[in-house]
């Protein structure tokens, strides 16, 4: 079975469905139509130019090579995390969240990609590349949920938190309560997309290995090892981030550092 090929000309027509939302955003006053267009423009050329390099990548195939990529996914979704939870870009945070993504990254990658579906080469970029992607945008979603309750329900919480302290709990006894609030909202978005995936959404991957030719039944093999991946993922990477974090944003006196926050 062929995919049915799309011709640029096909795709401009694609783009005319947005006068909809256009036209409400302009009804209602929001203004967000030039947000709109700008995230248009900004996503179409992100991913030519993400589709053009991808086809070096794949004829490329080095594993050096894919790996450099992968960490530059991983800067990117480091500071879009930081950004997207309220706190501000300090190297406190910056560099325990990047080995955090990284290391939860890898460790997913290469049991799935290395020992699951045994890979022909060593992470070989058509599985690499998109799996990695996959992954780390689920883990950004649920690090930017996960981060920001645990710091900002610290802030909001600041009494609670001291009191702990102050009747003998060590900094960890005294973060247990934030730490399992946060792994809770982060984890239920993915627990949700897992109790009704099939039911009421086919996902993207599955969608486009179905759209590419492959049987269904394939398909569903491979949604079901990204779901366990991204799952997986998710709550290793966060796990690592508030650990890594916590170890650079509290001062002696287990307070944390207030300049972390936005407002």
């Amino acid at each position: 079975m062929d995919i049915i090929q799309l011709s640029w000309f096909q795709l401009a027509i694609g783009f005319i469905i947005l006068l909809i939302p256009a036209a409400i955003f302009w009804w209602y006053k929001t203004g967000l139509n030039r947000q709109m267009v700008i995230a248009t423009i900004r996503m179409t050329l992100q991913l030519l130019f993400v589709g053009y390099y991808l086809e070096y990548l794949f004829d490329y195939d080095n594993a050096w090579v894919n790996t450099a990529w992968i960490m530059v996914m991983v800067v990117v979704a480091d500071f879009a995390t930081i950004d997207r939870s309220d706190l501000k870009p300090k190297r406190s945070l910056v560099i325990p969240i990047f080995f955090a993504t990284f290391l939860g990254i890898i460790l997913i990658n290469l049991f799935f990609l290395e020992l699951v579906i045994q890979l022909r080469t060593f992470l070989e970029a058509q599985y690499a590349i998109p799996i990695t992607g996959m992954v780390l945008g689920n883990c950004l979603r649920s690090n930017v949920i996960g981060i920001n309750d645990f710091y900002y329900n610290l802030r909001n919480n600041k009494e609670r938190y001291q009191f702990y302290l102050a009747s003998g709990a060590t900094r960890a006894e005294a973060l247990y309560p934030f730490f399992q609030s946060a792994l809770k909202k982060a984890a239920n978005p993915t627990l949700a997309s897992m109790a009704t995936i099939g039911l009421v959404s086919l996902p993207g991957m599955m969608t486009g290995q179905i759209l590419s030719g492959s049987s269904p039944m394939t398909a569903i093999q491979y949604q079901i090892m990204i779901m366990l991946a991204i799952f997986s993922g998710t709550i290793l990477s966060l796990f690592l981030a508030i650990k890594f974090c916590n170890r650079t944003v509290f001062f002696e006196n287990d307070m944390p550092d207030p300049s972390i926050f936005k407002e």
